[in-house]
C-alpha cells in the first residue's frame, strides 16, 4: 500500500474508486466502506483509494475539540490489512476550508485521481462549509461522469455505529460493549517510561506508558487488561488517573503486568482492553491501596488466569 500526504505528490493514477471520510478508528461502518471499494477495484482493475485527514478537521477549527480512537500509525496498519492500494492523507488546513466543492471533486477526485466511482456514507459533507453532500456529489457526477455509491447506516444491535457513539462508550468506561462496533478489543500502545516507581515500593511494579496526546483514554479508573510485548502476550490490571491515595497531579497510564518482571523501560507496548474493574479511588493509606490491589490483581488471576487459590495474592 502506498501512502501520500500532499495533493502535489499525487501522480500516475489513470483509474480509481474512492471513498472519502475521517475514518477515526477505522470502524465497523467504515469497514464496509473501505471493503467496498477494495472490492470494486479489484474486480475493475483499478486503484482503490482511501481519502482522509491528518487531522481531525473539527480540531482545525477547534482546537482539542475531537480525539482520535486510534493514532494515524494504527489508522494507516489498519487500512493495509484492508487490502487498499493507496491512501491519500493530507493535512486539514486553510486551504480545505476554502476550496469548494465543484473545485473539490474536479480539480482532485477527477484531474488527480482520476475516480470513476465514489463511495460514501450517507451523512458525508465535504468542502467550504460543509457545502457538499450526496445530493452534490450525485448531481456532479453527471457532469463528470463517475458513479456514485452511497452507503445507509450500519446498525449493530439496533444501534448505529459511529465515532460519537464509541467516544460515548469509552468515555463511560465501557470498553467490553465497545467490541462489536469497533470490531475488536480498544487498545492503547505507547512507550514505557520512568516515573515514580512506587508501585514498586508496596510490591506492585507498574509499566507506565506514554501516548499521543490527541488519543481518546476510556474512563479514569482500573481495568483488566491484556498486555503484548515483543510477540508475548499477558494479562494485568491497567490504572488510568492520577493517584489519589498519593496526591497525584499528572494523568497517568500504568499497568501490573502479572507473572512478568523483565526491564522494559523504552519498549513499545500495547495495552487491550478487556472490562472495567472499578473507579479509581483515594485511600485513607498505601496499606489500604495495597489491599485493594490485591483484590484487582486476583480478580484478573481467577477470571483470566487461573482459578486455582494456590496462585492468588496472599
Amino acid at each position: 500500500m502506498i501512502t501520500i500526504k500532499s495533493i502535489n505528490e499525487i501522480n500516475n493514477i489513470k483509474r480509481s474508486v474512492v471513498t472519502i471520510g475521517n475514518f477515526d478508528g477505522i470502524h465497523k461502518g467504515h469497514e464496509v466502506l473501505i471493503t467496498k471499494a477494495v472490492e470494486y477495484g479489484k474486480k475493475n482493475n483499478i486503484k482503490s483509494i482511501v481519502f482522509t485527514f491528518e487531522n481531525h478537521p473539527a480540531n482545525y477549527f477547534v482546537t482539542d475539540s475531537i480525539k482520535n480512537i486510534i493514532s494515524n500509525e494504527e489508522r494507516i496498519n489498519r487500512l493495509n490489512e484492508l487490502g487498499v492500494d493507496l491512501v491519500v492523507s493530507i493535512p486539514f488546513d486553510e486551504c480545505m476550508t476554502k476550496i469548494s466543492a465543484q473545485e473539490f471533486v474536479e480539480k482532485i477526485l477527477v484531474d488527480k485521481l482520476h475516480v470513476e466511482k465514489i463511495i460514501v456514507g450517507y451523512d458525508f459533507t465535504f468542502a467550504r462549509n460543509k457545502e457538499g453532500n450526496t445530493n452534490v456529489l450525485r448531481k456532479l457526477s453527471k457532469q463528470y461522469n463517475y458513479e456514485l455509491e452511497v452507503i445507509k447506516p450500519i446498525k449493530i444491535n439496533g444501534t448505529r455505529v459511529s465515532s460519537t457513539y464509541i467516544r460515548n462508550l469509552l468515555n463511560e468506561g465501557n470498553v467490553y460493549n465497545i467490541i462489536p462496533y469497533l470490531g475488536h478489543r480498544y487498545e492503547l500502545q505507547g512507550t514505557v517510561v520512568h516515573a515514580k516507581k512506587l508501585g514498586r515500593t508496596i510490591g506492585f511494579p507498574t509499566a507506565n506508558i506514554e501516548i499521543d496526546k490527541d488519543i481518546i483514554m476510556p474512563k479514569n479508573g482500573i481495568y483488566a487488561t491484556k498486555i503484548h510485548i515483543e510477540g508475548k502476550t499477558y494479562f494485568g490490571a491497567t490504572n488510568i488517573g492520577y493517584n489519589p491515595t498519593v496526591n497525584g497531579s499528572k494523568l497517568s497510564i500504568e499497568t501490573n503486568i502479572l507473572e512478568f518482571s523483565e526491564d522494559i523501560y523504552g519498549k513499545l507496548i500495547k495495552i487491550e482492553f478487556l472490562e472495567r474493574i472499578r473507579d479509581e479511588e483515594k485511600f485513607s493509606s498505601l496499606d489500604e491501596l495495597k489491599n485493594q490491589l490485591k483484590q484487582d490483581t486476583n480478580y484478573v488471576f481467577e477470571k483470566y488466569i487461573c482459578k486455582s487459590e494456590e496462585f492468588m495474592i496472599k
